[in-house]
């Protein structure tokens, strides 16, 4: 199927081959559902959407300003997303900062394309059943589970392409991260439930990365984590599978989350962080308990159980965590439990 065109006009060349080589490596998955086209001169923009039809402009105020003289204004009929330098850019239009993250401008392409519905349809697959789901849970609290989570998928993300999902009630992610999430898992909920066929275009619309790590912001608020259904998860993860963006799913679960047995059923490992006091061994001993009531031992086979020693210092940001203590003990259970990663 033909993509349709995404133009990018901006005068600046050190910018403009730095985008290049990044939306060039992006056209060629079936993922971005652009071909793009990019120009350092308006003269030649113009002419070429003189001949060609432009689905999506990406423009600086300089080249937006300079088009609306154009003779021919066919081009208007285009998505249109300023990339805003400095000052005001012109009001009731679309902008994104220019001087921030490929991601973050890519994000802001897939978010108004898809709302304007000018991405093809998905093709539909099956499960290819190549995704590696790995749940990390532990009935024990304050046991670094997230910080642990983290470590294991940016190590991962170092060969592998690799996405870190949250079910917390308060994660923290945002201010841990120092960022602003518009949208989160919620909302990709929301675009499958009902029937959006542009599922891998919203979940491209919706990734962050931190070290090559994708992620997609948590669930703000607990009551919404708490009245999605174990259904509705479970039609993610296979949305995730067919996909195929992701080799691996890290799944950072809690009790909040509908399902979770099922949800721990259906990974290939599951990583369990036990503490040697009174009540985490009462805690485990009660959770796994119940795991055997309920017929789930194979939920136990896949665990693998392991204490966390003391750390002297972790760092206060999740971007650092593969040069601390943890990551050598995270990077042996990789060379342990993924003797391919």
């Amino acid at each position: 199927m033909k993509k349709n065109i995404l133009a990018v006009c901006d005068t600046e060349q050190e910018f403009t081959c730095h985008l290049t080589d990044y939306l060039g490596q992006l056209a060629g998955s079936d993922s971005f559902p652009f071909e793009v086209q990019v120009f350092t001169d308006s003269r030649a923009l113009e002419e070429f959407c003189g001949k060609n039809r432009a689905a999506f402009l990406l423009l600086t105020q300089e080249v937006y300003r300079e088009a609306l003289d154009w003779e021919d204004d066919s081009w208007k009929m285009a998505r249109l997303l300023i990339l805003e330098e400095e000052g005001e850019a012109p009001p009731g239009l679309e902008r994104v900062n220019k001087y921030q993250s490929m991601d973050n401008i890519v994000r802001k392409i897939m978010e108004i394309a898809a709302d304007a519905g000018i991405l093809p349809p998905a093709t539909v697959g099956e499960r290819s059943g190549n995704v590696h789901f790995i749940g990390i849970y532990t009935p024990v609290s304050r046991c670094l589970q997230t910080t642990f989570s983290f470590t294991l998928g940016q190590l991962l993300a170092r060969r592998h392409k690799v996405l870190y999902l949250n079910f917390e009630s308060y994660s923290g992610l945002a201010r841990m991260l120092q960022r602003e999430f518009s949208t989160d898992l919620s909302d990709l909920i929301y675009f499958l439930h009902n029937g959006d066929d542009r599922f891998p275009y919203r979940l491209e619309g919706m990734v962050q990365k931190v070290n090559g790590l994708a992620f997609i912001p948590p669930v703000f608020s607990c009551m919404d984590l708490q009245r999605i259904e174990a259904e509705e998860w479970l039609r993610l993860f296979e949305e995730l599978d067919i996909s195929g963006s992701y080799e691996y799913v890290l799944l950072d679960l809690s009790e909040a989350v509908q399902g979770l047995f099922d949800i721990l059923r259906l990974c290939t490992r599951v990583y369990t962080i036990t503490r040697d006091d009174g009540f985490a061994a009462a805690k485990q001993e009660q959770y796994e308990e119940l795991l055997r009531c309920l017929d789930c031992e194979d939920i136990l086979r896949k665990t693998r159980k392991f204490r966390l020693p003391l750390f002297r210092q972790l760092p206060a940001g999740l971007e650092n965590l593969t040069h601390s203590e943890l990551a050598a003990l995270v990077q042996e259970i990789i060379r342990e439990d993924w003797k391919d990663a």
